[in-house]
């Protein structure tokens, strides 16, 4: 439980370290674009070959993949039931801010320091996760608020996927375990060297992207959006860990995926769809700290 706790509090270190050099103007929100790539194209890849390595592909990683699209679009359609009433932009608004889990810049670097036998698991879910914010919770807004902002349709989604270097990477690990294939240790040795590099560079810039300034109207309709996304979230952790017949740390990587916070796309997509940039910035923001205790008691508890 102390190993737990004190790996909470040093990222939450890292992301005020980053907040506060953003403050005092020594590195600029501007600057995460670029550790946002660094990440993106290099530690995360690493992160997932170091933790997909020599996995047996087994049934249970295709119950993964099948949890994350199937959670996205339940909650999806339970955030436009909600808002049903609401005019289109906030009934999108609540619909993209309950489905979609910032997974690869926030949910994998949080466990790896703890769980690495759980990146597998996790990275099985994103892949489902991934098909869904990247094109599958769009069409599902469009549909349902009568609106045709998004140009994709399914094919075009799974396509574009193999744009982001995670998710190829993703496909390639798995292939490889399909076929039996396992990196030697010198070769693997490459990818560590990147990857360890990775949760440092995830939480600084989450700290450089944080943004906690807001009117007031604005932080009423983000705390009805974070209770009902959380309300829900926990809901699903007790459902997942409690009556789900799966092994204990699958349930546990499930548990915290349904804590995880907002998705970056899932933020991206908010303002395409007619939500201030300020009020997306915010609660993408305050997510990832609610998310951040959230993911720590409910390790500190289960453990």
């Amino acid at each position: 439980m102390l190993i737990v706790l004190l790996q909470s509090l040093q990222f939450l270190l890292i992301i005020m370290v980053a907040y506060l050099f953003k403050k005092i103007k020594l590195l600029k929100a501007t600057d995460g674009i670029v550790l946002q790539k660094i990440i993106l194209n290099l530690t995360l890849p690493a992160t997932i070959v170091v933790g997909f390595n020599a996995v047996t592909v087994e049934p249970i990683l295709f119950i993964m993949i099948s949890l994350g699209l199937l959670s996205n679009i339940g909650l999806v359609m339970i955030g436009g039931f909600i808002w049903r009433k609401k005019d289109a932009p906030d009934q999108s608004l609540m619909m993209f801010s309950q489905a979609g889990y910032n997974i690869g810049n926030f949910t994998i670097p949080f466990v790896q320091g703890f769980f690495p036998a759980a990146i597998p698991y996790i990275g099985s879910f994103d892949m489902g996760n991934a098909l869904m914010i990247f094109g599958g919770t769009p069409l599902i807004v469009d549909k349902l608020t009568h609106q045709q902002r998004s140009n994709n349709n399914l094919f075009r989604t799974f396509i574009g996927l193999f744009r982001s270097p995670s998710f190829t990477t993703y496909i390639i690990m798995f292939s490889l375990a399909l076929a039996g294939v396992v990196l030697p240790e010198n070769v693997l040795s490459v990818f560590q060297l990147f990857s360890s590099g990775n949760a440092f560079l995830a939480m600084f810039m989450v700290g450089l992207y944080l943004d906690i300034q807001i009117d007031l109207e604005s932080l009423q309709k983000v705390v009805k959006l974070l209770l009902t996304r959380y309300t829900l979230g926990i809901g699903l952790a007790l459902v997942f860990y409690f009556f789900l017949p799966l092994p204990d740390i699958v349930r546990l990587s499930l548990v915290l995926l349904a804590l995880a916070p907002i998705g970056t796309v899932a933020t991206i997509n908010i303002i395409t769809y007619g939500t201030e940039r300020s009020l997306s910035s915010f609660l993408a923001s305050v997510s990832i700290i609610i998310s951040l205790i959230l993911m720590t008691l409910a390790l500190v508890f289960i453990l």
